[in-house]
């Protein structure tokens, strides 16, 4: 019996491994799965049991596990729609906002790294540390991005001019030591780095 258990959740984890290709929907996945697998374990083993599927709350938790662990080798493809599920929401645009396909993009991505907020308005001015509480790993993650996907060269981005390092890793608040206060990270900035296909710290921040 457990040997059927085992082949038919292996199957279920190659569905879903091979299927969910979308870095945030296989995190969303990936989340719930692990967090019922760990309730399971904990409080409601007795479900498992009565269902006769011994292995459901290990199972649930080690696919999730899985997924989650291997979402980074996944990129959304720019050049074509994203799932339903992570399409940005209709947002308050300024007047003047950019709508070209470059930006277009970029809204994709940032609703998808970081998330955009549905009843404020968006301008090119709107901050991304200030304004929409992205943090320095969404930040990380969200250049790397940028470079892959729009081919943009950070030789010169210097993150701790926009965020604090961890609070527990020494080595990198001596590094951030001296760069004083931190820097609006605008919308602006991005879009500009993307049209120009650098990062210039000096002319993107007085622009």
């Amino acid at each position: 019996m457990l040997y059927l258990q085992s082949a038919i959740f292996f199957a279920v984890y190659l569905l879903l491994h091979y299927k969910i290709t979308d870095r945030t929907l296989r995190k969303r996945f990936a989340v719930t799965l692990s967090v019922t697998g760990f309730i399971l374990t904990l409080w409601l083993p007795y479900v498992a049991i009565i269902l006769g599927i011994q292995l459901l709350p290990l199972a649930l938790f080690l696919i999730g596990l899985v997924l989650l662990v291997s979402r980074k080798k996944y990129r959304p493809r720019r050049d074509s729609l994203p799932h339903p599920l992570l399409r940005a929401p209709t947002m308050n645009l300024a007047p003047d906002f950019p709508e070209d396909a470059a930006m277009q993009q970029l809204l994709q991505l940032l609703h998808e790294e970081v998330g955009l907020p549905k009843h404020k308005t968006i301008r090119l001015d709107t901050s991304l540390n200030f304004d929409l509480g992205c943090d320095r790993t969404e930040a990380k993650q969200l250049m790397e991005a940028l470079e892959q996907d729009f081919a943009v060269d950070l030789s010169d981005y210097d993150a701790y001019r926009y965020f604090n390092p961890p609070v527990f890793d020494v080595f990198q608040k001596h590094r951030a030591k001296g760069r004083g206060e931190k820097v609006p990270l605008t919308i602006g900035m991005l879009y500009l780095a993307i049209q120009s296909q650098s990062w210039d710290t000096q002319k993107l921040e007085n622009t």
